[in-house]
């Protein structure tokens, strides 16, 4: 019976150390996966703000951006990708910014070109003949389109002594406010000259005179200036280094007008060109015009040119002035098409009726 107590004591002591063994073994895998639980949370937490900071810090460069802070630079130093994305947000931000700035000085130089051309128009405008003369035994049409950078073209009717019309075509070297200006200036002295003196070799002369006094702006004018003269049907004029005309005789093919060519006014201090004397007769019609006609050029930087010009003339000649005057500035628009107009366009068509 000892024995049996013993056996069973000994097998109850066996058993509770067993089971103590079992819980304490329990109890340290327990502690041992919550500690391994916690370490998961935290290098979990650790790993989220080392990933997320950047992110972060990204998201705050991109606000600041969106609300025009273009000083505003990041910050981020951890040798990764992120490094880099923050050193090409850093310097899309510095090139944002100077495109910003280029972009503000050319809209201000754009306003301040548009202004320009605003009063460079007006300017010639002004002094451009509000409409054309009506002159016995003569049908007239003028026009002048200026281009985008406007030049210096004019052309003017001037009532010289008795019944005679003096008819100018001028073109001013230069382009703007100053080409502007300068085309003033030499249409109010073209003006007073052909005013006061009837003869067209010595209006021009006067002219010159008192454009080269005023040789300051280094500028200079062609000058196609010739008189009507309705009562013999004749017209004498000067050409000051300006394209020559084109004369088409009634029935006849059309040439360029003869006569001597010589230099523009207010280059030199003297000059002398000799007048040349056309007589008129029906149907004949004389066509002046500027260097923007023949240098208007199409999308292929081609010329319209003087064949152009001409094969017009002569397909329309038996329209009215101004319907030839049309239509040449129709075929030009169509030649030229979408190319931009480089200089002024000025015609004057005088029909001999």
């Amino acid at each position: 019976i000892t024995t049996e107590r013993t056996i069973v004591n000994a097998t109850r002591d066996t058993s509770t150390e067993i089971q103590w063994q079992t819980d304490r073994f329990l109890l340290i895998v327990a502690g041992l996966i919550l500690l391994l639980l916690f370490l998961v949370i935290s290098l979990s937490w650790y790993l989220a703000r080392v990933i997320t900071k950047p992110v972060d810090v990204l998201r705050e460069g991109t606000t600041a951006i969106g609300h025009g802070d273009l000083d505003f630079r990041l910050t981020i130093r951890s040798g990764d990708e992120f490094e880099t994305l923050a050193e090409s947000f850093n310097q899309m931000a510095a090139d944002l910014k100077e495109n910003i700035e280029n972009l503000r000085r050319t809209t201000a130089e754009k306003e301040r070109f548009i202004k320009e051309l605003e009063i460079a128009k007006e300017i010639q405008d002004s002094f451009l003949p509000e409409s054309v003369p009506q002159i016995r035994g003569f049908d007239i049409a003028a026009t002048t389109i200026p281009a985008l950078e406007i030049g210096g073209d004019l052309y003017d009717f001037i009532t010289v002594a008795g019944t005679r019309t003096g008819i100018v075509i001028a073109d001013v070297s230069g382009k703007g406010v100053s080409a502007a200006l300068y085309m003033a200036l030499s249409r109010t002295i073209l003006h007073a000259c052909g005013s006061a003196e009837p003869e067209p070799s010595r209006a021009v002369k006067n002219a010159n005179g008192l454009l080269y006094d005023d040789g300051r702006s280094g500028m200079f004018i062609t000058v196609f200036y010739g008189v009507l003269d309705p009562g013999r049907m004749t017209f004498e004029y000067v050409n000051a280094g300006h394209n020559p005309p084109l004369l088409l005789r009634n029935g006849e093919e059309s040439v360029w007008m003869s006569g001597e060519k010589g230099i523009a006014l207010g280059v030199i201090e003297q000059v002398a060109i000799p007048a040349t004397r056309l007589m008129l007769r029906p149907g004949d019609i004389l066509v002046l015009y500027t260097d923007g006609v023949t240098e208007a050029f199409n999308e292929q930087e081609e010329y319209f040119g003087e064949d152009r010009l001409q094969a017009c003339i002569e397909q329309n000649r038996a329209l009215p002035a101004q319907g030839i005057l049309d239509m040449l500035i129709r075929d030009i628009r169509a030649y030229t098409g979408s190319a931009p107009q480089s200089d002024d366009i000025t015609v004057v068509v005088i029909r001999a009726t």
